[in-house]
């Protein structure tokens, strides 16, 4: 609030009065009845008086008694800004969740109890050959079978982890709904995931994991351009694979191009009028591309990171604007697996989660939470169980 107005009091001015005449000098009523003409018949004789002595007053000193001390209404009363103190709202915390994680559904996470070693397998081509078969004779000798075993393949975990320290003072004073634990728990975990993300992109995205079996589209070719059919793409590219692909990795920013795709839509919306295949969809799902595809499922890939720590960094997609068509076994099998990659995890398949309390920091001391996790991302399969198109839209 501004402080009271000083005047000078005028000859034969009462002290007190002039006093009491700044008080009320802010209310509008008061303001109003030098102007208005005041009249002293049933009023409070105090107020009459005072009001007398305004009229006496010099021009100037009148002026200055009742010019308003600031932009802000008069309140003769309480207001709700008086009665109560800010709070923060007990039922909502804000803070957004990145978007969808697919690691462990296109590189499945496998427990191992050594953090390297090697992967057993036979050549790609054990299966493919046309033996003679063929006995000589009522008393012939089958051929013996040729095949053979390596261990050209291995595995290396590397050492991925977080901290976070929380004293005892921020658990006891936190308001709700914050509880520090659950929400460190929460930002470690939630930097952990997109870590392996970007790792696990970087080898499914990878050309040099599918051999021949990958191409890069351009021009009208692309997936975004109306003369390019991605269908038919999809599968003459899906019979040149050994396996069968039962998994189509999407970016996602290929996902809205290619859901709009005018021959995509053409397979959609040619349904129309037969009448024993269903109602058209309103729109190209991820189940019905599924379908199309002959694939089990598509997988879509719409987690961000932000390129840079530095002010005025974007965000970028991790998938990228490439395309894999894979075979996926969530589980691997010890007589035949038949897969284009795994994670392979050192130790259980979750984080590793400890709380480890330490009572040197601040006053009370505090807690670390340690998250950390033993992973090597391997290819196995290469252009044997996927085949990869990079740069499908523009």
């Amino acid at each position: 609030m501004n402080a009271p107005l000083k005047l000078t009091l005028g000859e034969g001015m009462d002290p007190a009065a002039f006093a009491r005449l700044q008080q009320l000098a802010g209310d509008p009523l008061v303001a109003r009845m030098p102007a208005s003409g005041f009249s002293a018949r049933n009023e409070d004789p105090a107020v009459a008086r005072l009001m007398g002595e305004v009229q006496g007053l010099a021009p100037a000193a009148r002026r200055a008694l009742f010019a308003p001390r600031s932009d802000a209404p008069h309140l003769m009363g309480l207001s709700p800004g008086s009665v109560s103190i800010p709070t923060g709202l007990t039922n909502q915390f804000s803070m957004y969740e990145n978007r969808d994680m697919i690691a462990d559904d296109v590189l499945p996470v496998v427990s191992v109890d050594k953090l390297s070693g090697k992967v057993w397998g036979s050549p790609a081509t054990t299966l493919q050959t046309i033996a003679n078969a063929q006995l000589v004779g009522s008393r012939g000798r089958p051929n013996e079978v040729p095949y053979s075993v390596n261990a050209d393949l291995s595995y290396n975990c590397e050492n991925y982890g977080l901290v976070d320290f929380i004293d005892y003072q921020t658990i006891a004073n936190a308001d709700a709904p914050i509880e520090p634990r659950e929400l460190s728990a929460v930002v470690v975990k939630s930097l952990l995931d997109p870590a392996r993300e970007y790792r696990v992109a970087g080898v499914v995205f990878n050309s040099a994991n599918y051999g021949a079996n990958t191409t890069a589209l351009s021009g009208a070719n692309r997936w975004d351009q109306p003369s390019s059919d991605p269908i038919a793409e999809i599968l003459t590219r899906k019979e040149e694979i050994f396996s069968t692909a039962n998994t189509l990795i999407i970016g996602g920013q290929v996902w809205p191009k290619l859901r709009t795709n005018p021959k995509v839509l053409q397979y959609i919306l040619s349904r129309s009028g037969v009448s024993n295949i269903g109602a058209v969809p309103l729109s190209v799902q991820a189940e019905l591309f599924a379908a199309l595809c002959e694939v089990e499922r598509v997988v879509i890939g719409r987690a961000k990171y932000i390129t840079s720590q530095e002010a005025g960094s974007t965000s970028a997609y991790l998938w990228g604007k490439s395309c894999a068509l894979i075979r996926v076994e969530p589980n691997p099998n010890p007589r035949m697996t038949s897969t284009f990659g795994y994670t392979y995890r050192f130790g259980s398949k979750a984080y590793r989660n400890e709380v480890i309390p330490d009572r040197m920091p601040g006053a009370m001391g505090g807690e670390y939470l340690k998250l950390t996790h033993s992973d090597a991302e391997v290819a196995i399969g290469g252009a044997t169980t996927g085949f990869f198109w990079d740069t499908v839209i523009s």
